[in-house]
């Protein structure tokens, strides 16, 4: 597959993928998808499996840390940048009230800002991401609400922001089990941490008692189920 093709396919998946084979349980080993490819209206059957590897490069394309853009325009912006392209969030200090979520609506490269919020619901950060936190000095409150790409070990990159986070929400992040979580004890400045709506955390109340013990002064809600 070209680079040319792969990029048709990858801009016009969003609004044109079609289902032809599906069952109640999900898919057919052998199901396909239609892609109308733009301008010819060229209908081109894709395999689900190749589907999900293309979203899957797509999705690492979108974590990675650009080190050029980086040197220009500074960790804040391109953090900020880094979220907004994987479909969350952010509040910044100089206005924490205004949630900004379009990425086109970003304040100009010439007008600086610091995150202070990093809501990341539904969106598809990955553990590369993460690495966007190194020199974002002001970030205290951190929501990863139904990260579906988030790795087990996905939270290691928040120590990068430690010194400043004082308020964690974990849940709905069904890749994370309780060895996944056990790296919140490092984060020695929490003062909040809320974890929920993760069935695959075989001992929620072990994982907390055990965070406590690191974390005396914070706060700590747990369960398994939702709230």
């Amino acid at each position: 597959m070209t680079m040319s093709v792969l990029h048709t396919i990858t801009k016009s998946l969003p609004k044109r993928l079609s289902i032809a084979q599906a069952t109640g349980n999900g898919f057919q080993p052998n199901s396909w998808c239609s892609v109308t490819t733009p301008h010819t209206n060229t209908i081109t059957p894709i395999s689900i499996p190749i589907v999900r590897r293309i979203w899957g490069y797509v999705a690492v394309a979108f974590n990675q840390v650009d080190k050029d853009r980086l040197s220009k325009v500074g960790p804040n912006r391109l953090c900020a940048e880094w979220i907004l392209k994987n479909g969350g969030g952010v509040r910044f200090t100089e206005n924490p009230t205004k949630l900004w979520k379009d990425y086109n609506h970003l304040p100009a490269e010439n007008v600086p800002f610091r995150i202070k919020v990093v809501d990341a619901t539904n969106s598809s950060i990955m553990k590369i991401g993460l690495h966007h936190f190194e020199g974002c000095k002001n970030i205290d409150t951190v929501i990863f609400h139904k990260c579906k790409h988030l790795e087990n070990d996905g939270l290691e990159g928040l120590a990068y922001i430690s010194q400043s986070l004082t308020h964690l929400q974990v849940s709905g992040c069904y890749n994370i089990r309780d060895s996944g979580l056990a790296i919140i004890s490092q984060l020695q400045n929490l003062k909040q941490l809320l974890i929920f709506d993760m069935p695959f955390v075989k001992d929620i109340d072990e994982v907390a008692r055990s965070l406590k013990k690191s974390l005396p002064d914070c706060d700590i809600q747990a369960t398994k189920r939702g709230m």
